[in-house]
């Protein structure tokens, strides 16, 4: 046996051919990459100067962060901004670039290349669509009212009135309008419970609570956690007064899918509860029958683990 023709040299011939081809491909890479992002770069700038023909150059932005907002460029010659967002749709993210005159009126949309399905959700990328846009002031925008669905496309339909509206949001920053801030989870614990006083962690073994709050008034709130649509956790946040009536409801949807996640976020999901013992009051989202029931189920499992939590 010959240990190097018929093991070693094997090895050392296979190993230099996997590092030549590494090289070869880096290499390649360098040469390649840099040209495919100058020629993105290039598509961007055209769709800017498309939408907003009377800018000169434009310069990026960075000082304004907004969910589903990507970019902002701001025309150097004072003549409006252009700015890129994207919203969930029904088969992924729907982007957009919305082109603000100086007025502060939207001049132009694009609804840019989707996975929506084709001849349904690519339906946005269409003038008939995206020509609703054009024209209106950069105030939100409501589907329904102010924009009419595509017909069978209610998914698609939202979630490209959802990108606008990011570049709506981007854009009144952008003119001096203040941001919105999220709440931190002890704002969120006292909005619930108003007037509530010190909060006292409390122990509890009741399914799905995260945290359990004894107050000083004699109230008591509950933080839970159950399973959204898509089997990601969604949560809820319920003050009790000492009588076990419902004094607010927080919600988190924020795993569900765009078009209803900011619907089951806040304190609007659930407010219909409020002053109650139970759950009769509170509408579901349309359009997201199972993601609002599931919601319900969440907050439902606060108000099963109260007695539990009340006399811990």
């Amino acid at each position: 046996m010959n240990v190097w023709n018929d093991f070693a040299k094997p090895v050392v011939v296979l190993g230099g051919i996997c590092v030549l081809t590494g090289a070869l491909l880096a290499a390649t890479h360098g040469v390649t990459q840099p040209i495919i992002d100058a020629n993105a770069i290039a598509t961007a700038n055209a769709a800017r100067a498309e939408l907003l023909p009377e800018a000169d150059t434009f310069t990026e932005n960075t000082s304004v962060a907004v969910d589903g907002v990507t970019e902002i460029y701001v025309a150097d010659n004072g003549s409006g901004v252009v700015i890129t967002a994207e919203a969930g749709g029904y088969g992924g993210p729907v982007p957009v670039m919305v082109a603000f005159n100086a007025e502060g009126n939207i001049s132009a949309v694009k609804f840019l290349d989707n996975s929506e399905t084709p001849g349904l959700g690519q339906k946005v990328k269409e003038e008939a669509f995206s020509s609703q846009f054009t024209g209106k002031p950069a105030s939100e925008l409501t589907l329904g009212t102010d924009i009419t669905a595509i017909a069978g496309v209610t998914i698609s339909s939202r979630a490209a009135t959802n990108a606008v509206n990011y570049a709506i949001e981007a854009y009144g920053i952008l003119n001096g309008a203040e941001q919105s801030v999220e709440l931190t989870e002890e704002e969120v614990l006292a909005a619930v419970l108003p007037e509530g006083g010190a909060l006292t962690p409390v122990e509890t073994d009741a399914a799905g609570v995260k945290a359990a709050y004894q107050a000083e008034n004699g109230g008591t709130v509950i933080h839970v956690e159950g399973k959204g649509y898509s089997e990601k956790p969604m949560t809820a946040i319920v003050g009790f007064d000492a009588d076990g009536v419902i004094t607010g409801v927080w919600t988190n949807g924020m795993n569900e899918g765009e078009p209803v996640r900011e619907a089951l976020t806040g304190f609007d999901f659930g407010a219909g509860a409020v002053g109650s013992t139970d759950l009769s009051g509170v509408d579901g989202v349309a359009g997201a029958t199972v993601s609002s029931e599931l919601m319900k189920q969440t907050i439902q499992m606060a108000l099963d683990a109260y007695q539990a939590v009340k006399g811990a």
